[in-house]
Parts: structure tokens; sequence; C-alpha cells
């Protein structure tokens, strides 16, 4: 089974509860998790400039939740995923949810993506590292959206390519790591320009006490000092 094939078959050889997580994502995992999750997603929300009516296609939509929380915020969205069991339970939870009208969801490459209208916004979220041809990606995203309309890139960093190696053996699928240098070139190629790396702060609250002050303070420096080596990759582009 090639890497495609498995990232096709994957939702199917996962075990009840991986499939149930799936289904119930960002939900029903630890509390520092599922914060994550939504943190990011109300940072999409804001990056991306997503007001009621943005038409707004997602790459590597997996079980589709944030297209589901941003068609709540009234988003025109439209989630593609290469696994037909994703883009299944994808569309099983909307009509769950009452959203089946307001998302869309379709079986989809993304390096070979020829979407039939043009969009606002696309993102690429925890997707991008399940290829091996990135490039492709890039492209396939500047193509679904109109002139001037919106990227926005968050991927684990470089050393995925190896804390990913896991995964890849377990399941077959690619688990890929890419600079921002890398793929900050890449966009460039695709026909993207006013390209930004942003730096995701990894607390969002802080105390009083004198180390948490410290914390607060020196948190940015911090991040921008160590991100080659740990932190997450978020970049936002603008299609030319």
């Amino acid at each position: 089974m090639d890497a495609k094939d498995a990232e096709r078959a994957y939702p199917e050889r996962l075990d009840e509860p991986g499939r149930e997580w799936l289904r119930r994502k960002p939900f029903g995992h630890a509390p520092d998790e599922t914060a994550r999750l939504l943190i990011d997603a109300a940072l999409i929300v804001s990056l991306l400039e997503l007001h009621a009516g943005t038409s707004l296609c997602e790459l590597g939509c997996g079980s589709g939740w944030l297209s589901r929380l941003f068609a709540r915020h009234g988003v025109r969205a439209v989630g593609y995923d290469i696994s037909p069991a994703m883009i299944e339970i994808a569309r099983e939870e909307a009509a769950r949810e009452g959203l089946a009208e307001a998302v869309r969801y379709e079986v989809a490459d993304m390096e070979e993506l020829v979407t039939d209208e043009q969009f606002d916004a696309c993102l690429l979220y925890d997707a991008l590292h399940h290829s091996a041809r990135p490039q492709l990606v890039l492209r396939s995203a500047r193509r679904a959206l109109r002139p001037g309309g919106r990227l926005l890139i968050s991927e684990p960093n470089w050393m995925h390519r190896f804390g990913g190696r896991s995964a890849a053996q377990e399941h077959g699928v690619t688990e890929a790591g890419y600079s921002p240098r890398r793929l900050k070139r890449l966009l460039r190629d695709a026909g993207f320009g006013e390209i930004e790396r942003l730096h995701r702060a990894r607390r969002s609250v802080f105390g009083n006490r004198p180390l948490d002050v410290a914390r607060h303070l020196g948190g940015p420096l911090v991040v921008r000092a160590l991100a080659p080596f740990w932190a997450e990759t978020w970049l936002r582009a603008r299609a030319a």
C-alpha cells in the first residue's frame, strides 16, 4: 500500500476509540489539547479575517471539524480530503449538527485539486505534512483562491519528519516536515506574495506571580530564538 492509499484508508484502520475521536474532534480529548485546538480555530478566524459570508476552502480537512465551526460563524466553507471515509464522517457530523446546508465536503487529492470556484480564503491546517510534494499542494491552493485571497498554513515544524516516524511506520502515511524558509520559497513559486511568518503564543493568560510575568514578557523572545527547533510554523500569504 502506497502512502496515498494509506491516507485514504486511515480512518478505517483505526480502532473504535480512534474513530470516535475523529467524530468528536476537537472535544472529548485532554483539556489542554481541546483548548489548543479551539484557540487555533479562533486564531484562524482572526488571521484569515473570516466574516459571515466569506468563502473558505480547507485542504486536507480530515473530519471537517474546523469547517463546521466556521460555518456556525456564517462562513461558506468547503472541505476537501483524500479519504472517502473522512469525508463520510465530516458529512455525517455536519448533518448531525444541522449544518448539512451550510458546509460542503468533497473527496479530492489536495495535490491535484481543481475547484469549481475561487474562494476568498484557503486553509491548510495540520495537513501539508501529509504530502511529499508540497509545491503541488500550494499550487492547488493558489488555483482555489481569487486574486488577493488569503492562505493560512499551520504546521508542525521541520523536525516532524523525525517525530512523525512512528505514525508513518504504523499507518503507512506520509509524515513530512518542512522548514519555514522552504515553504516561503514554495509559496513565492506558487504565485503568493505578502508572505508572513507568525508566532503562536503557547499561553493566552498569565497570573501576577513574578515567574508568570517573566514568562509572559520573555516568552515571545524565547519562541523566536527556539523557533527553528520546536515552534509550530504559521504562515500567511496573499494570492498575487
